[in-house]
């Protein structure tokens, strides 16, 4: 039996956007719209966030180190605003550190959305995909990058259809 030390264990506290983007804009078929942006923004939640309620002035749960998910839902609810409220809502969720926004479904940002990302350097994206689409791939790509690792030396070893796992220290 091997036994495991739980300070081998480690886990990423953090990616950045520029990682997140590199490594994942073909499995979630991301699109840059900003042109100032700060890809050292750190992301320190695996979860994704729709700022649905943050948008519309309760923002006292919201989860702003996480990425923001602008679906439908959120731009239709931006839509009906008038040019000053959709101003309102948008500093609200600006005037925290949020990582980076998406936004699914081939949706067009608001000429006030992309200046404010651009203002705050927050790097804006879309995608074709949908929202159900987008969570599912990003949320599997975040929970690989955020899940607990380990490294131990051993050799595998097939024992009659079975297999063997011998650990110890290297060179033993």
């Amino acid at each position: 039996m091997i036994k495991i030390d739980q300070n081998t264990i480690t886990r990423k506290e953090s990616i950045n956007v520029g990682f997140l983007y590199k490594n994942a804009k073909n499995i979630c078929k991301l699109h840059l719209l900003t042109e100032n942006n700060d890809f050292n923004k750190k992301i320190i939640d695996q979860n994704l966030h729709r700022p649905g309620l943050a948008l519309a002035g309760f923002v006292d749960l919201f989860s702003y180190t996480r990425v923001q998910v602008f679906g439908n839902t959120e731009m239709r609810y931006l839509e009906q605003l008038s040019e000053e409220k959709i101003e309102e809502s948008l500093d609200r969720i600006f005037n925290f550190n949020i990582p980076c926004v998406v936004l699914t479904d081939n949706n067009n940002p608001f000429p006030l959305l992309l200046k404010k990302s651009n203002e705050s350097k927050v790097p804006l994206f879309t995608t074709s995909f949908s929202t159900t689409k987008l969570v599912y791939l990003l949320s599997d790509f975040l929970d690989d990058q955020f899940s607990p690792r380990i490294t131990l030396h051993g050799a595998f070893v097939d024992v009659y259809g079975v297999g063997i796992l011998f650990g110890g220290k290297s060179g033993i």
